[in-house]
């Protein structure tokens, strides 16, 4: 038997890790061995089995535990002829000395490793930072009580899917969208209960794209009994390519779990990282409102600061007015800050114009006077002349004038997808002459571009634009060819 003294086996270690970890280890590199240590135990995993590549005799799987009680678990394939031939083979009376040490080793193990278990106070959740690299969790801000370790929520889904047998039959079978779907209920189930040996399984899997569908699952589930947790591994660990999907995941289980943590935790994330909260509360907000929990989602987009508020309630007022839109529009009438409440009734008719614009319409022209009215009216009016040009057109035409009805009808009546007939129409129903003016001015430029015969046509007969307008638009059309009279 050859040994290694540990100066001798560090070097080539240390090369076979550094091409591990830059995916250029081949299979021959690491087959062929005795033994294995899984270092899962350094990444914080309390509690997992490790995997015997045959001909190798056994696997440690060293847990996380207090340094002053280290506990190792040996697990061996014992029903598994291929566990072996790693022996010396000359007899068979040297086969049974190692195995029966194996075996006994295996108990006093297993029995050690419970009885810690029993004698130790509740382990420390898991962190990560980097591969190989343990962390610490990072330090939960003042006023966050409560975030810096969750208790399992009572809303945590009951056992259904998840066995190990189960888990190992899907594992093996063919692989298909069916066959994926499974493993990601049974992983998100599992995460309920023991995520660290879900991260472990989710780690392990060497398909790319079926460890994006379980990393998402497991974060549904863990976030469903302790977000803060779950926050922690998915920003430490998970590569920033990936947030994004992670933390869609991450507050869709918060919410399914404790709504209300889930608008703590979203608070505490934007007050400790400041370049992302802006996307932390986009997500909580619409895991929230994909619960139907409107009111909360608005709640938390009005306690955004200055930068966030702003698009916060926006986001969660249009989701809102697309399945609520008497609510939101009531809600948002009810907001006493001027900025607040035109922000959320901007959300309000960006959703609600979405489902019905018409009716969008009529809840504008009956709000109160306000400079914002003529922005909300024409942001309903396009939509609704999109979808139904000709009863946006009959409206505008037995619709009492105004200001902001002016000022809503000149905004949408110089949009490229509206007819020149209609928009000249639009045009001249404005009452104030010299917004009037300028709006036609603005239809005449782009119509003589596109039909230079017709834009001077109605330039002739129009008695609609100031002397300055006419002047102006006599010079566009003498520039593209046209010889209007002044």
């Amino acid at each position: 038997m050859r040994v290694n003294t540990l100066a001798v086996a560090a070097p080539p270690r240390s090369r076979i890790a550094a091409r591990a970890r830059t995916k250029k280890l081949k299979p021959e590199e690491y087959q062929g061995g005795t033994f294995t240590v899984s270092n899962l135990g350094s990444y914080g995993v309390e509690s997992f089995f490790a995997i015997v590549n045959p001909p190798q005799a056994a696997g440690a799987a060293p847990p996380a535990f207090p340094p002053h009680r280290p506990v190792p678990f040996v697990s061996i394939p014992i029903d598994s002829p291929l566990s072996l031939p790693a022996m010396s083979p000359p007899s068979e009376s040297r086969r049974r000395v190692p195995l029966l040490w194996l075996l006994v080793t295996v108990f006093l193990t297993a029995a050690s490793f419970y009885a810690g278990r029993r004698s130790l106070p509740a382990a420390a959740p898991i962190f990560f930072s980097s591969p190989g690299t343990p962390a610490s969790p990072p330090a939960a801000p003042a006023g966050s009580a409560g975030l810096a370790h969750d208790e399992p929520s009572a809303s945590a889904p009951a056992a259904g899917e998840w066995t190990s047998g189960a888990w190992r039959t899907a594992v093996s079978s063919p692989g298909s969208p069916a066959r994926n779907a499974r493993l990601a209920r049974m992983i998100e189930e599992l995460a309920t209960r023991d995520p660290a040996r879900a991260v472990a399984l989710v780690e392990g899997e060497s398909n790319l794209l079926l460890r994006e569908q379980l990393r998402s699952a497991t974060l549904r589930g863990w976030a469903r009994v302790a977000p803060a947790d779950a926050a922690r591994w998915a920003l430490q660990v998970i590569e920033p390519g990936a947030h994004e999907a992670a933390l869609r995941a991450l507050f869709t289980g918060a919410v399914a779990g404790n709504p209300s943590a889930a608008v703590d935790l979203a608070r505490s994330l934007s007050a400790q990282d400041a370049p992302d909260a802006l996307g932390y509360g986009h997500h909580a907000i619409d895991a929230l409102c994909d619960a139907g929990l409107f009111p909360l989602a608005a709640s938390l987009a009005a306690s955004g600061d200055d930068r966030q508020r702003p698009a916060w309630l926006g986001a969660a007022f249009s989701r809102w007015a697309e399945e609520q839109p008497q609510a939101a529009a009531s809600a948002a009438s009810a907001l006493t800050d001027p900025a607040q409440r035109n922000r959320a009734l901007h959300g309000v008719v960006g959703g609600w114009s979405r489902a019905d614009p018409a009716a969008t319409t009529q809840f504008v022209v009956q709000l109160p006077p306000d400079s914002e009215n003529a922005s909300l009216l024409s942001q309903s009016l396009e939509r609704w002349t999109k979808v139904d040009l000709k009863g946006a057109s009959e409206w505008i035409n037995n619709h009492e004038a105004g200001p902001a009805m002016d000022a809503g009808v000149a905004a949408v009546a110089t949009r490229d997808f509206l007819p020149p007939d209609v928009a000249v129409s639009w045009a001249e129903s404005v009452v104030d002459p010299k917004l009037r003016s300028e709006t036609l001015v603005n239809v005449l430029r782009s119509w003589a571009t596109n039909d230079l015969p017709a834009a001077r046509h109605y330039f002739d007969s129009t008695q609609n634009l100031t002397p300055e307008d006419r002047q102006e638009i006599a010079a566009l059309l003498a520039t593209l060819g046209g010889s209007p009279h002044g």
